[in-house]
């Protein structure tokens, strides 16, 4: 099975023709949103005009066909050229309005794991009709591996605030003080998504560029109804690839066992002999730039006391956005940045990460494991994801992105929201699988 459609300028141009198929009916007024789309040829693409119809959107898309087409969670009295948010040196932005969603995602895109997701929306739908005062204005199917439920705040007090600085930091901590009892109530949702008054979510009638389906609003009943009882119904271009039953294998020329178990710092100590795969820090296709992928000291702690220190000291070197993951002991951090090795040498050690400047320094990159192992036959400790955080100091940042550390991130399930700026090498990360003694 393909891993992704092989697109053309030809096939997107012909999927969305006059723009008839993306879907603006649910929006209150379009023209006030602000709108981005990932072209075929590389880079990320922001609308410089207003689009209150697909047609409108459409003619944007010019000679720079998308893979992926994204529609702002705010909408704002001026949506065309907004400032970053740390950004002073322009008036800021007035904020209208702000879409409460919640982001469900369960890795990796198959038929079983999307109807887990579903409970999983499901349930939080549930929970928030019976405690909340949200209306839920419905649920979209990502295209992907999960869903993104949208729902309207009948609560306008944060509105009323004049300064449209103070007003935007109302609704962030309104939505985060939402999101804190969402998650202690036990719903895995992103974190990231819906306290963030500049994120942006995929428009529905659009195809996700990894595999081809559509973003669709669910029908009545759907989401009540299991997955296969009305997949088929969902649009997808004739370049999608097919959706699995069951999760595929993600190792290649290794065949997982059935029985899978925790990695335990015991497995850890005594284990004389093992096999994994490993990524370079190396960004493909450059001469002397790196990433930073490391696992987090042990001594930070726990899964989230190790990054909370891990983000307190990104943030204070400017470097973000991080993926995180963890394998039952440690956490693992990616920062998809493609950064001079000597920058890193001088950095990475005062910030904790002796090992990795090291090897930076001895071989030029450095070979990091971002499975789990196989001991004595037997899979411990593959890795799950757990968050993405940062894209405060992902303003900051100076560094362009790394095209192949972008690709990892979105393999191992945890996708980089983009926000502008160059991206260095090319997108195949360098693998390998090794046996560790």
């Amino acid at each position: 099975m393909a891993s992704s459609p092989e697109w053309t300028e030809e096939a997107l141009r012909e999927h969305y023709a006059d723009g008839a198929r993306i879907e603006f009916g649910w929006l209150n007024k379009a023209s006030r949103h602000q709108f981005r789309w990932r072209s075929l040829k590389g880079p990320w693409i922001t609308s410089r005009t207003r689009a209150s119809t697909g047609k409108k959107l459409v003619a944007g898309f010019k000679d720079a066909m998308p893979t992926d087409v994204y529609i702002s969670t705010s909408s704002w009295l001026d949506p065309v050229n907004l400032p970053r948010i740390r950004d002073t040196s322009r008036p800021p932005p007035v904020l209208l309005d702000h879409m409460v969603v919640f982001d469900i995602d369960i890795r990796p895109f198959c038929r079983s794991r999307l109807e887990k997701a579903r409970k999983s929306t499901l349930a939080l739908r549930d929970w928030l009709l019976e405690n909340t005062q949200l209306e839920i204005q419905h649920v979209t199917f990502s295209g992907s591996k999960g869903f993104h439920l949208v729902a309207h705040d009948p609560d306008r007090s944060a509105f009323a605030e004049p300064d449209p600085v103070i007003r935007e930091e109302l609704v962030r901590a309104q939505r985060k003080r939402l999101l804190n009892e969402v998650i202690e109530a036990g719903h895995s949702v992103d974190p990231v998504v819906t306290p963030d008054t500049r994120r942006i979510i995929r428009l529905p009638g659009t195809v996700h560029g990894t595999t081809g389906w559509e973003c669709t609003i669910l029908e009545p009943g759907w989401l009540e109804s299991p997955v296969h009882k009305w997949i088929d119904a969902i649009p997808k271009h004739p370049l999608a690839i097919r959706m699995p039953r069951r999760q595929p294998l993600t190792l290649p020329r290794i065949v997982l066992p059935k029985r899978k178990k925790k990695l335990t710092l015991k497995d850890e100590e005594q284990a004389t002999e093992y096999m994994s795969l490993e990524v370079s820090s190396h960004v493909s296709g450059t001469r002397d730039r790196s990433a930073v992928v490391a696992w987090l000291p042990r001594r930070w702690g726990d899964v989230r006391e190790a990054i909370e220190q891990a983000d307190a000291k990104f943030d204070e070197a400017n470097l973000g956005p991080v993926a995180y993951l963890h394998d039952g002991t440690r956490v693992l951090a990616i920062v998809p940045r493609a950064m001079p090795r000597d920058f890193l040498m001088s950095r990475l050690p005062r910030m904790g990460f002796g090992k990795l400047a090291h090897e930076i320094r001895r071989f030029e990159h450095s070979w990091v494991r971002i499975t789990g192992m196989m001991l004595e036959d037997e899979w411990v400790g593959e890795l799950e994801p757990v968050t993405v955080t940062g894209y405060a100091a992902s303003e900051r940042c100076a560094h362009p992105w790394s095209a192949s550390h972008l690709e990892l991130c979105e393999r191992v399930g945890l996708p980089i929201q983009l926000d502008g700026g160059d991206i260095a090498g090319k997108a195949d990360a360098a693998m390998r699988v090794v046996v560790r003694r």
